[in-house]
Parts: C-alpha cells; structure tokens; sequence
C-alpha cells in the first residue's frame, strides 16, 4: 500500500466521526500514521489512525502507548497532501 493510498483511507475512516483535518503524518516502519482532527476545534488528545503498508488494516497509536516506536517514527510533510487536505 503506498503512501496516499493509505492516506486516502485512514481519511475515509476518520471523517466517519468528523476529523477531517490532517495534523501529522508518520512512518512508523510496518505502518503509516496519520494524526487528523475536527476542522472545528482541537481535541483534548491525539491519537494516530495507522495503516498497515502490507495489508491495509487499519489501527489506533497514542504515542504514550510506546514511547520507544513514537521516537523512532519518521516524520513525513504534510505538503504533499495540500490536495486532498480539505475539511470536510
């Protein structure tokens, strides 16, 4: 699964509950995170919405979880999505 294949669906599941704004990307080595929240206001706590890259599934990282794999994770620009960045 690329990049903004993943992007693309961990958008889809989070505008479900009306968190249409991208914060942060991450790459967390088996998986892609993405930090998106509501257009409107910002939430108390942010947790990552991941993409596994081999088998698409998709799960939820709060960096206070692990902080070992959050300090490892490789930031990635948010630049690249300015298209497709639109609150919904």
């Amino acid at each position: 699964m690329t990049l903004q294949e993943a992007y693309l669906k961990a958008k889809n599941e989070e505008a479900k509950v009306g968190y249409t704004l991208l914060m942060d990307c991450r790459d967390y080595g088996d998986s892609w995170g993405f930090c998106f929240r509501p257009p409107t206001h910002k939430p108390d706590g942010l947790a990552y919405i991941t993409v596994n890259k081999k088998t698409g599934d998709i799960r939820f990282f709060n960096p206070i979880m692990d902080l070992d794999l959050a300090e490892k994770a490789i930031r990635i620009t948010i630049d690249q999505f300015a298209e497709y960045n639109v609150a919904i």
